[in-house]
């Protein structure tokens, strides 16, 4: 079957720590396909000023046009309610079976259990946790334990029994966010360089985050 990563976030805005990241998870996992997921109603995020999801969706796709092997999704923004993970995984691999691999950051892993019922995402995809640096694969491990004690090991990864792998992988340490991006933004400072440049324009053209 495909080989397919799945990389969500608010991406207000996508930036190049995101893009760089997915370009190495795609190399490291040779996966055939990186999917961006813009989220619809991002749970953990209560946020007033969250950019209308239209935006945050073209942002992304401007940001991954023409480059091979990477492509977004409006999947969440087509969903009611709010964006939970098991619910999107359940949506994508009834619209296009896939092997899928579920990307997060180190510091969400580490909140799992505050995640929508959790404990069923290894069941619909393998989890990649990835870090900027290798420093967190100590804490990767500890706590994959403490919320699946009944992983083995298995092939440098682990694996829970009837289930999809979790697997580590340490990624370039880029250090930009998008909330120090938007806090530029309305500083009047320049951006350029933190994103890619069709995503600058389109902040621009359209007054976001001032």
């Amino acid at each position: 079957m495909k080989r397919i990563g799945i990389l969500g976030g608010t991406y207000d805005p996508i930036h190049h720590g995101h893009l760089r990241a997915a370009e190495e998870v795609r190399e490291d996992l040779e996966l055939e396909e990186v999917l961006f997921i813009p989220a619809g109603q991002p749970p953990h995020k209560h946020r007033p000023d969250l950019t209308p999801f239209a935006y945050r969706f073209e942002m992304t796709r401007l940001a991954v046009e023409g480059v091979p092997g990477f492509r977004v999704s409006d999947i969440e923004g087509r969903m009611p309610g709010p964006s939970y993970s098991v619910r999107t995984l359940e949506r994508l691999r009834a619209e296009q079976p896939a092997e899928y691999f579920f990307v997060l950051g180190l510091d969400a892993f580490l909140e799992i259990e505050t995640w929508f019922e959790y404990w069923r995402l290894p069941r619909l995809a393998h989890l990649v946790v990835i870090s900027r640096g290798s420093d967190g694969e100590r804490a990767f491990r500890e706590k994959a334990r403490e919320v699946f004690p009944e992983v083995v090991e298995e092939g440098g990864y682990l694996r829970l029994p009837g289930a999809y792998t979790l697997r580590f992988v340490p990624v370039t340490r880029l250090e930009i966010s998008s909330t120090n991006i938007r806090r530029a933004v309305r500083r009047g400072r320049s951006i350029r360089f933190l994103v890619p440049e069709s995503v600058r324009r389109f902040i621009l053209t359209h007054g976001l985050y001032r």
